[in-house]
C-alpha cells in the first residue's frame, strides 16, 4: 500500500474543511483491504447541498498529488461534469482534465489522464455493429479500457449513487437493473 501524500497546500487552503476531512478519511479507508485482497471504499450519504461534489473532487486532488492520474465520475446528468469543473478549480485542481464520455467517439479514448465524467446510463450503452465496418462495442469496456482493467488504481466516484438502483432487484422478486449490475 501507498503512503498518503500530504495534501497540496494550494488544495488544503482552497478546501472546506469537511472537503478536506472527508478527502483525509476516504484515503485512509483506500488504504486498507478487504479480506479478499480488494480495497475498501467509502461512502458520502450527506444530504442535498451539503457540498458531496467538493468532497469528490477533494479525493480526486489527494489522489491526484500522489500521482494517480486516472480515475471515474459517474453521476446522473452530463450536465453536472460543469459542477465538478468548478469543484476541482476551486480546490486549485482546474488543470485536471474532465473528460465527456458523452463527448467521446467509442474506441479508445486519447486522453491519457484525467477524470473520465459518465453517466449512469452511458454505462450501460453500446453501439451496435453497423454500417461503414463499425463493430460493436459497449462503453463499460471502453472505461474498463482505458482505466487500465484490474490494475487500476484510481478513484470509482459514484455522485447520486441512489441512481444506479437495484444491483440485486427487490425483496419481492425483482430483477437487477443493468445500471445497477454495470
Amino acid at each position: 500500500s501507498r503512503a498518503v501524500a500530504p495534501f497540496p497546500g494550494s488544495v488544503a487552503r482552497a478546501a472546506r474543511v469537511q472537503s478536506t476531512r472527508a478527502s483525509r478519511y476516504a484515503r485512509q479507508r483506500f488504504a486498507m483491504r478487504l479480506d479478499n485482497g480488494q480495497r475498501c471504499g467509502f461512502f458520502i450519504g450527506d444530504g442535498a447541498g451539503m457540498g458531496k461534489g467538493r468532497q469528490l473532487a477533494g479525493i480526486i486532488a489527494q489522489h491526484w498529488a500522489e500521482g494517480l492520474r486516472k480515475h471515474l465520475w459517474v453521476s446522473v446528468s452530463n450536465d453536472l461534469k460543469f459542477d465538478a469543473e468548478r469543484d476541482l478549480r476551486d480546490l486549485g485542481c482546474g488543470h485536471i482534465n474532465v473528460i465527456p464520455l458523452n463527448k467521446c467517439d467509442y474506441g479508445t479514448l486519447k486522453e491519457k489522464q484525467g477524470v473520465i465524467f459518465c453517466t449512469y446510463s452511458a454505462l450501460i450503452s453500446a453501439r451496435k455493429a453497423g454500417a461503414r465496418g463499425k463493430t460493436a462495442q459497449r462503453r463499460l469496456d471502453q472505461i474498463f479500457q482505458w482505466c487500465g482493467g484490474s490494475d487500476f488504481e484510481g478513484c470509482l466516484l459514484f455522485d447520486e449513487s441512489h441512481k444506479a438502483k437495484n444491483l440485486f432487484g427487490g425483496a419481492g422478486g425483482g430483477k437487477p437493473t443493468k445500471a445497477g449490475q454495470a
